[in-house]
């Protein structure tokens, strides 16, 4: 009877120590690859179910490694003498495989170069810190009204929607004017909103969160990326490829960075925004990201690319021979390819 007892004694101690081992601790998922940030619906949802419990406003900014100069590997790849001989025309560029983080094959690599509208892409990184920090309620539903200075702005920019002061837009409808069109007087309306009337105060804001990230090269005068007399926004190859990465995660980028054709205005005068990124209809995908153009700077592009859960990254700066805008994006293109064979 007593080794009955006893018996029954360490089969219960067993099964206690596996309650505590396996029943007791939350699991987790391990995840590889890339990460993506949860959409902002989820996130409100998501807050929305924790808030009776936790008291504690979230965090503003997802966890995310710091830029330094040995965040990506050289993989000391050579390009084929045809692929050499063209990517002569540029002035720096990079092929990145953002999940080994190594660089498959580079040129001029840490040297800062005028951004032109790759720009915007730190001006919708500031975007997407205050909508994950729902910076004084702010979402993409929320409305801007378009103020006398941005639609004075709007005159003198280049390439625009033609601000109006009797408007009033989304958040969503300027970041996907941004990102499809490449609006420079939508990216001076969100700095200067996100602001609060104070561009001056965004463009400080642009060069802090360079440094906060860990680049040294960035260089912002303005939210766009156009020329400010002699000065420019500036760059460098590898830096360029760690902001791409780092907004790959949002799904609301994304979302804009591979749309060809969208609409704004559609109860008034439609306005048609036509993406400047022509690897989207060209070259299998390819699903962003940015373009980007001025004298100085010549032609620029970013590509992002996903095949068989695969991702390529491709930087092209400085292509400012005749028909450059064709040279930049058949140079990108092919690296695109060559990345995929490797």
């Amino acid at each position: 009877m007593l080794r009955y007892l006893l018996y029954g004694i360490i089969i219960a101690i067993h099964l206690l120590i596996f309650f505590v081992l396996f029943m007791g601790n939350p699991v987790y998922k391990q995840q590889g690859g890339h990460q993506e940030e949860p959409g902002l619906q989820q996130q409100q949802e998501d807050k929305a179910a924790d808030g009776a419990k936790n008291s504690e406003p979230p965090a503003s900014r997802p966890a995310y490694p710091a830029y330094s100069a040995n965040y990506y590997q050289d993989a000391k790849l050579e390009l084929d003498p045809e692929l050499a001989r063209l990517s002569s025309q540029c002035r720096a560029a990079a092929v990145i495989d953002p999940e080994r983080k190594l660089v498959l094959w580079g040129k001029s690599l840490d040297q800062p170069y005028p951004l032109a509208s790759l720009t915007k892409l730190m001006t919708v990184l500031l975007l997407m810190d205050d909508l994950r920090a729902g910076k004084n309620g702010l979402s993409l539903e929320t409305p801007v009204k378009v103020s006398l200075s941005a639609a004075k702005v709007s005159r003198r920019l280049e390439r625009g929607v033609y601000l109006d002061s009797r408007e009033t837009f989304s958040v969503d409808e300027l970041l996907k004017s941004v990102l499809i069109r490449s609006a420079n007087d939508c990216a001076y309306l969100l700095a200067e909103y996100l602001s609060e009337g104070k561009p001056e105060d965004f463009i400080a804001r642009m060069n802090r969160r360079a440094k906060e990230l860990g680049c040294k090269n960035f260089f912002f005068v303005n939210p766009h990326g156009l020329p400010e007399g002699s000065q420019d926004n500036l760059g460098s190859v590898l830096e360029i490829a760690y902001l791409a990465e780092y907004l790959w995660r949002f799904p609301e980028v994304m979302k804009w960075t591979a749309t060809r054709r969208e609409r704004i205005r559609e109860n008034s005068k439609p306005f048609d925004l036509d993406s400047t990124n022509k690897l989207l209809r060209s070259c299998p995908g390819v699903n962003g990201m940015k373009t980007g153009m001025t004298n100085r700077a010549g032609h620029c592009i970013v590509v992002t690319c996903e095949r068989e859960r695969k991702r390529i990254l491709v930087i092209v700066m400085g292509v400012s021979a005749v028909n450059g805008a064709r040279i930049r994006n058949d140079l990108a293109q092919r690296l695109v390819e060559w990345a995929y064979k490797q």
